[in-house]
């Protein structure tokens, strides 16, 4: 299987202030080695302040590690084009309704990554109304505004902006959070039918096993900045 991202002994430290002067160091990630398989799906689990949302921002490029290395592709990533690594490597974040322009429309949100790639209006739209239909959002949801929403639908919208340049990969940052456990379900698996149609390796990022055993090739642990060998998710959380 070819590998698409490698973390070699990656590390990350914060430095949270206390007051009066004093700082705290916090180890967001000790030592990590990962390798990711391409169209493999992989699952990150584990407490809120475990590392895993440093992890997946390291992966994609925005944050830097303070140690180690983290090829894409056998290839430094600090190498890489970032316009070519965007085009092929896309994020969901976990709040779709900080992620998205709250005065853009469906439509203006799903088409603003082709319209920065330069594709024109027609062709734009074409694509959009081909996106919705893959979320399984009616085409009348166009021209409605991220309040107008629920959660589930507007982080349907988020995917379909992030499938809009066709990439290759994905990290989904705590998709499910903030949705009651029967939308999350059903949109876990309207997820799952979407990544097998396209092909996609995923980074799955999530505090609830649950979720990931139903989506995910392999499911990893971490706890304290550090992957767990041999942990089931289901006793460590």
């Amino acid at each position: 299987m070819d590998t698409r991202f490698r973390l070699l002994d990656v590390s990350k430290t914060y430095r949270n202030r206390l007051g009066g002067g004093r700082a705290a160091s916090v180890a967001a990630l000790s030592g990590v080695n990962l390798a990711m398989g391409e169209h493999q799906v992989n699952a990150l689990v584990g407490r809120s302040g475990a590392g895993k949302s440093t992890l997946s921002r390291i992966v994609m490029g925005m944050e830097v590690p303070d140690s180690g290395r983290v090829l894409f592709r056998e290839r430094p990533l600090a190498m890489v084009p970032r316009r070519l690594f965007c085009r092929q490597n896309q994020m969901v974040f976990q709040n779709p309704y900080l992620a998205v322009n709250p005065l853009f429309t469906v439509r203006q949100i799903i088409a603003e990554p082709l319209r920065l790639a330069g594709m024109p209006a027609f062709a734009c739209a074409e694509k959009t109304s081909e996106l919705l239909e893959l979320v399984e959002l009616p085409e009348t949801y166009r021209d409605r505004l991220p309040h107008e929403l629920s959660g589930g639908e507007l982080q349907r919208v988020a995917l379909a902006r992030a499938l809009a340049v066709e990439p290759e990969f994905l990290v989904l940052d705590e998709p499910f959070s903030a949705l009651d456990d029967l939308t999350a379900w059903r949109l876990l698996l309207q997820f799952k039918r979407i990544f097998r149609l396209l092909g996609l390796g995923i980074l799955l990022v999530s505090h609830n096993p649950r979720h990931v055993g139903a989506l995910a090739d392999r499911v990893l642990v971490l706890e304290r900045g550090r992957f767990v060998v041999g942990a089931s998710p289901l006793s460590r959380l």
